[in-house]
């Protein structure tokens, strides 16, 4: 039917526009339901319609790094440690954990003595205050240690440090060799020890 015969038939223009304000919403309407199916339709409804979004969310929460991060304080017996790292990154199953890379500590001994620990690799429990060095770890003291390991578990608030497995190196006395290590002040003492327990060998080298 065209303007024109609506015009004859007695149709008036506001009861034109009355219609054409019915008609129109429902049209629209019937446009937006087509295009939601649409949607739908593509995604198929599954997790995959996003694709990559776990991916993209792991890589963020990997770089979310801290760059140079260090830890100073004092021991309850006065010594002063410091640890520091190139850079650290969360662990996206354990928050309280961190991986460092290039490890350095020192402990600055109330003697006037100082041990130094470094590695690679660490771990960092925020929540346990230490720090797990791996790989490749090297023990300095200025009393003239030298020792090599595979892991050493240091405390960050306390003196202590233990390495579990098998440690080599020199000390004043000659070569050694042991299945385990300490590094604490025992209670009641003065100064810290460097204690090797689990089939030490020692290697002796006289003094000339």
């Amino acid at each position: 039917m065209g303007w024109a015969e609506m015009a004859e038939q007695g149709i008036t223009y506001s009861r034109v526009v009355a219609f054409l304000k019915v008609i129109l919403p429902l049209c629209a309407l019937a446009l937006l339901s087509t295009l939601f199916l649409l949607s739908r339709n593509i995604g198929g409804g599954s997790p995959a319609a996003i694709p990559f979004a776990k991916v993209d969310l792991e890589q963020r929460a990997r770089e979310q790094q801290i760059t140079a991060p260090f830890f100073s304080g004092k021991t309850s017996e006065g010594h002063l440690v410091r640890f520091t790292a190139e850079r650290a990154l969360p662990d996206i199953d354990d928050q309280k954990v961190s991986k460092a890379e290039k490890m350095d500590a020192r402990i600055d001994l109330t003697d006037g003595s100082r041990i130094t620990f470094s590695s690679d690799v660490a771990q960092v429990d925020s929540n346990a205050h230490t720090a797990t060095l791996l790989g490749g770890v090297l023990i300095t003291s200025s009393n003239g240690f030298t020792i090599r390991t595979d892991e050493l578990t240091s405390a960050m608030r306390e003196l202590y440090a233990h390495s579990p497995g098998r440690v080599t190196g020199t000390g004043p006395a000659g070569d050694l060799e042991a299945g385990e290590m300490v590094i604490s002040q025992p209670e009641g003492a003065e100064d810290a020890t460097l204690f090797f327990t689990n089939g030490v060998k020692l290697i002796y080298t006289p003094v000339k």
